[in-house]
Formats: C-alpha cells, sequence, structure tokens
C-alpha cells in the first residue's frame, strides 16, 4: 500500500491554488473548478477542495469545526537554501508563510518551515546534507 493522493480542504482554492502552483511548482494541468483543484507534486497527486465538500463528503461529520493542524505535508529537494531565497524572491507577489529560515536539525536534517494560506504546516526537507 502507498498514498498516491492528498486532498486538502481550504477557505480559498483559488488562494490556495496560486500558493501550490505558483510558489511551491506543483503542477496543475486542468483549469481549477471554484471550489477543485487537482494536481500533481511529482507522481503525487494532490486536490485542493473548497471546505463546503466536507459535509458533501461525510455527511453530518463534515460539519465538524475544523482547527488545528493535524498534519504536515513534506517535500524533499536538492538544494534547500536555492529554494529558500526563490521562496523569499516571490513573496512580493505570493503570500508565503515562511515561519523561519533553513536550518539543520538535531537529527541532522535541514529543513524549512513554512505554513499554507490556511495554515497547515509544510516542511521542505533537503535530501542529502
Amino acid at each position: 500500500m502507498e498514498i498516491d493522493y492528498i486532498a486538502l480542504f481550504v477557505s480559498d482554492v483559488g488562494r490556495s491554488l496560486i500558493f501550490y502552483r505558483d510558489a511551491l511548482g506543483f503542477r496543475f494541468e486542468k483549469p481549477a473548478k471554484t471550489d477543485s483543484a487537482e494536481g500533481y507534486s511529482g507522481n503525487l497527486k494532490i486536490g485542493l477542495y473548497d471546505r463546503c465538500w466536507l459535509p458533501k463528503l461525510f455527511g453530518d461529520r463534515g460539519k465538524q469545526i475544523i482547527s488545528g493542524n493535524p498534519f504536515l505535508l513534506s517535500m524533499t529537494v536538492d538544494d534547500l537554501d536555492q529554494v529558500y531565497q526563490e521562496l523569499c524572491d516571490r513573496q512580493a507577489n505570493i503570500s508565503i508563510g515562511i515561519i523561519a529560515p533553513p536550518r539543520i536539525m538535531p537529527w541532522g536534517q535541514k529543513i524549512l518551515f513554512l505554513n499554507d494560506p490556511d495554515g497547515n504546516l509544510l516542511e521542505i526537507v533537503q535530501g542529502s546534507l
């Protein structure tokens, strides 16, 4: 078994599409709809869905209040310093929630933490030190 699809339920699909496509470089080949967009990060398919989908998919359970950051989306790159600089350059046009510059963690990985427009926690990890 392997993960092949991630769905993010967001408050503004257009804003999230700009973030994931223009800031992070995900591929969105099909035109987005007002309430959804689907694309790719590498071979992993990602869906951005307006939160109005939750009751449609999950009935009464979908009406529960969404709060907190129940997951972390992690991406790997070869040169984290270069990616960090590119993200900083893009901040003039796109709101990118960089939490702190890249740093080497106690376990040896170099990581950049940031938030997407809905406050979901993302990390970008350098593949090798």
